[in-house]
C-alpha cells in the first residue's frame, strides 16, 4: 500500500468518525431543540478539554419553561455533566456534577 493510498484511507476514516460523533446527537433528548443538544457537545467539549466524541448525551429535562438541561456523560470514566441552555439553544453553562 503506498503511502498516499494510506493517506486516503485515513482521512476517509477520520471524516467518519467526524460524522458519527455529530450524528449522534440529533435525537430530542428531554424536548431539547437538536441544536441545544449539538451545543451542549461543542461547548462540553471546549470547556471541559475533552474530544467532542467522548462525549455521550445521557438524558435531558425542561426544569422550566424555554431553559433546558442536558445531562452528558464525559470522557472514558463517564463523569457526569450538566448543561443547560435557553429557548435559542445559547448555552447557559457547563458543568461537572459532584460525585454522589
Amino acid at each position: 500500500m503506498t503511502m498516499r493510498r494510506l493517506i486516503q484511507l485515513a482521512s476517509v476514516a477520520s471524516a467518519g468518525l467526524l460524522l458519527a460523533a455529530c450524528s449522534s446527537t440529533s435525537l430530542r433528548v428531554g424536548g431539547a431543540p437538536d441544536a441545544s443538544v449539538k451545543n451542549c457537545v461543542a461547548v462540553a467539549a471546549r470547556e471541559l478539554r475533552v474530544p467532542p466524541g467522548s462525549i455521550i448525551v445521557d438524558s435531558g429535562s425542561t426544569p422550566r419553561d424555554g431553559v433546558y438541561t442536558i445531562n452528558l456523560k464525559v470522557g472514558p470514566q463517564g463523569r457526569s455533566a450538566v448543561c443547560t441552555t435557553d429557548e435559542n439553544s445559547a448555552v447557559l453553562g457547563v458543568v461537572y456534577k459532584r460525585p454522589e
